[in-house]
């Protein structure tokens, strides 16, 4: 079983719940007097001794998890630009297109790429024939050593022309470097483009990831690649991997922010929406109480009252850590305990009561 955690507005509505439903406790027992049939089941045998109905809670463990709003975000977003100029000639990909890696988002002209890259295998050719002549008077002692490196150093600078200039060529073609969306495309055919100008801006969203800020008490009980489940506007929850935890606070929040990653084939799930991010964190040992039993000590502490092996009532502070459907989970209480159900309004701690059980108190 997992546990909810409480997030900040919810724990303050936690307190005010408790807080009334104290009140109204108390209100209700001064108001009726002598009228509760489990305090005053034993007047008359013993009348020093005050009667509560107690009920045994055991402790169970359970996983604990950490909510916190959230938002989709894709996993990776780049912008591309150009390497080369040259005049757009080809348009690959529309707004919105899924394009494969590799896939060509835009094409410019060759100009006079072809030329030189002729040129340039020309001059090759030519610097290898001259190569192979010095190395052949070399080997006759008609040239020196510095001869044959100098001929050598000429034919790798045409060689390494050609390398650029082919390079320049691969550039005309502005391909996907990985499968994306095509969010933005900023160029059109007829356009001319310089080095840098930006040509589209590419969203992978597959994996989707579900960013929210975790305060730094809780952020040391995760890890990463823990799991999460991500809840978002539909009501669907989608399991996935924690796949960043940031090692430095926000400077304004002082939360942390952490990433869960999850499959989105085909982009189904749309960027940028509003999600609750549910994270697994540690295991707790923590009892399941009503929060009609929650009580406020004088300086405002919250525990429950309990009754010991000597029959004697005692307060036990206790930690807010979820919530189930039948009440608070709260930590720091013993792992079996004898909790106060009926009367806990009226006795003090360190005040000695007979405890029964609720039916038996009612008759």
């Amino acid at each position: 079983m997992t546990a909810r955690t409480p997030s900040r507005r919810n724990s303050v509505l936690i307190a005010t719940g408790v807080a009334i439903s104290l009140v109204i406790w108390l209100a209700s027992g001064m108001g009726t007097g002598d009228s509760d049939p489990v305090l005053n089941a034993g007047a008359g045998t013993d009348a020093e001794l005050m009667r509560v109905a107690v009920t045994t809670s055991r402790a169970r463990t359970l996983t604990r998890e950490i909510t916190v709003n959230a938002r989709t975000e894709p996993d990776r977003a780049i912008e591309l630009k150009a390497e080369t100029r040259g005049v757009i000639v080809e348009i690959g990909a529309e707004r919105g297109a899924f394009v494969a890696e590799n896939q060509t988002i835009a094409s410019l002209d060759m100009r006079d790429r072809s030329a030189s890259l002729a040129e340039a295998e020309a001059l090759i050719r030519q610097r290898e024939l001259q190569f192979e002549a010095a190395q052949r008077l070399r080997e006759e002692q008609f040239i020196s050593e510095a001869d044959l490196a100098e001929a050598e150093a000429v034919l790798v600078a045409a060689r390494a022309a050609e390398e650029r200039i082919l390079l320049d060529i691969e550039r005309t073609n502005i391909s996907a470097p990985f499968d994306a969306i095509v969010f933005d495309r900023f160029v059109e055919i007829g356009d001319y483009i310089d080095i840098g100008d930006p040509i589209a801006e590419l969203v992978d969203e597959d994996p989707l990831i579900v960013v929210g800020y975790v305060n730094e008490r809780d952020v040391a009980t995760l890890e990463a690649s823990g799991t999460g489940t991500a809840r978002v506007l539909d009501g669907k929850d989608l399991p996935g991997v924690v796949r960043y935890i940031a090692p430095v606070a926000n400077e304004s929040t002082r939360s942390f922010r952490v990433e869960l990653a999850i499959p989105n084939p085909g982009g189904s799930l749309p960027v940028g929406t509003s999600a609750e991010l549910v994270l697994g964190a540690n295991e707790i040992t923590a009892h399941d109480v009503p929060a009609a039993l929650l009580a406020l000590a004088d300086d405002g502490t919250v525990g429950v009252k309990a009754v010991d092996a000597a029959s004697r009532v005692r307060f036990h502070p206790v930690e807010l850590v979820g919530s189930t459907d039948k009440g608070m989970l709260v930590t720091g209480l013993p792992p079996v305990i004898q909790l106060i159900v009926v009367g806990q309004g009226f006795v003090i701690d360190g005040q000695t009561v007979i405890p029964v059980e609720p039916d038996s108190g009612t008759q």
